[in-house]
């Protein structure tokens, strides 16, 4: 989507190592190498580091590092990124766990250093179903409105029975934007997205609003 290219391009010319966390088979990190920059990739499974570092062209290796983490556990030293990519993953955390990966981040950026969060909306797959309620509550005011406790439910049989999502924090550009500004980092830019395009070319859907995402700076000291 837009913001990754963003956080791409962003990388390419940012003079100090910036960080993909939630990185899987590098699809923003092997973009980002290859335009110059110094990359930790970071993800849950080392098979998914393994296959990201076999991919990686032998010219741009020098400057990649991967680590196993997984928000909001993951650590890294305080002022050691100038730029941070999560892609669409928070919205699995629960809302105590946002608020602490969003701070731990804004720790991790060196002043003047951006946040790229990308994150799943009620408008995408079968969490369309709620939307509705999501937007009973956002008019009340509710300070979570995607938050689905029983998610599996809205699958249908027999995926509901399969699947280990059962939590779902569906987010929004609002929400985003008070999380990461709790955090004391300032908006340059929030909005919802399309995910992109199929591979045969064609737009996910007319509405592009399935994912929200945000460019957040902390400010410079």
């Amino acid at each position: 989507d837009e913001y990754s290219q963003m956080f791409i391009d962003y990388a390419g010319t940012c003079p100090h190592p910036v960080l993909d966390v939630g990185c899987a088979y590098g699809v923003a990190t092997l973009p980002a190498l290859a335009a110059g920059a110094t990359v930790t990739a970071c993800d849950m499974e080392q098979g998914h580091l393994d296959l990201l570092v076999q991919r990686t062209p032998p010219g741009d290796l020098p400057r990649l590092k991967t680590q196993t983490g997984i928000l909001p556990d993951a650590d890294f030293p305080a002022d050691s990124s100038g730029g941070i990519h999560v892609p669409p993953s928070p919205h699995f955390l629960p809302a105590p766990d946002l608020e602490k990966s969003v701070a731990n981040i804004a720790a991790w950026l060196k002043p003047g250093g951006k946040a790229f969060l990308i994150t799943d909306t009620v408008y995408t797959g079968f969490w369309k179903a709620f939307a509705p309620k999501y937007e009973q509550r956002k008019a009340e005011g509710h300070s979570w409105p995607g938050e689905i406790k029983d998610a599996h439910l809205l699958l249908p049989e027999p995926a509901r029975h399969r699947t280990k999502v059962r939590y779902m924090n569906l987010l929004d550009p609002d929400v985003l934007t008070r999380v990461c500004t709790a955090a004391g980092l300032v908006t340059e830019r929030a909005s919802f997205v399309s995910p992109g395009k199929h591979e045969q070319g064609k737009a996910y859907s007319d509405a592009a609003n399935e994912r929200a995402a945000i460019v957040a700076v902390k400010p410079a000291a």
